[in-house]
């Protein structure tokens, strides 16, 4: 099987998805955007990972060429459990806006022990490194109003992957593991959309 194969049957799956769900006028505009909106170029991801010094996975990479993010406001990653009622609907932040929310958020190293006891702290995924903020973290979705991002991973412990998918939550503030890849985190967010009847925000 070709490299990143999988991950286009799952792009195709999204937008096939995303069609079948959004019944509301508005969210429907935002999709057609969303399907004339270009990719990144090779040369702007290489320049990427230069800046930040880190190597994209080869499947993120693959996304982003296809989409430069999804537009502010159309939801396309649904990572959780939505059997049980426990799925959160992200948007997908363009190498531009990934940039711009990099200036205040995950810019500084912040470690959890500066917030926390042991005891909480004894409660993090085994996958991810003792931060509450770290600049290793690249934040490349969100939700209206950043309370909650989805971040790559370039810095995990000796049982996590590099580019491993992990999450962000506000109040209380903490970090949980996802993913061990973005292709699994994109098989997971559409088993979440295949147990939606309508896409409604």
């Amino acid at each position: 099987m070709e490299p990143n194969v999988s991950l286009n049957v799952l792009m195709d799956e999204l937008s096939r998805l995303l069609d079948e769900r959004i019944q509301d006028q508005e969210i429907r505009q935002l999709f057609e955007e969303y399907q004339q909106r270009e990719g990144a170029s090779e040369e702007s991801l290489d320049v990427f990972e230069k800046e930040y010094g880190v190597r994209l996975p080869g499947d993120f990479r693959t996304f982003y060429q296809g989409k430069d993010g999804s537009g502010y406001g159309l939801h396309v990653l649904y990572p959780g459990d939505a059997e049980n009622g426990r799925c959160t609907p992200f948007y997908l932040m363009s190498l531009e806006e990934i940039r711009e929310t990099k200036q205040y958020f995950c810019e500084v190293d912040e470690k959890l022990e500066e917030y926390y006891s042991a005891e909480e702290i004894s409660q993090l995924d085994p996958e991810i490194k003792p931060y509450l903020f770290h600049k290793s973290w690249i934040p490349f979705a969100t939700i209206a109003g950043g309370s909650l991002y989805l971040m790559l991973d370039f810095d995990p412990t000796a049982e996590g992957t590099y580019g491993q998918i992990i999450m962000y939550v506000h109040d209380p503030d903490f970090i949980y593991y996802l993913t061990p890849t973005f292709t699994d985190l994109l098989s997971m967010s559409n088993r979440n959309l295949k147990m939606m009847d309508e896409i409604t925000y």
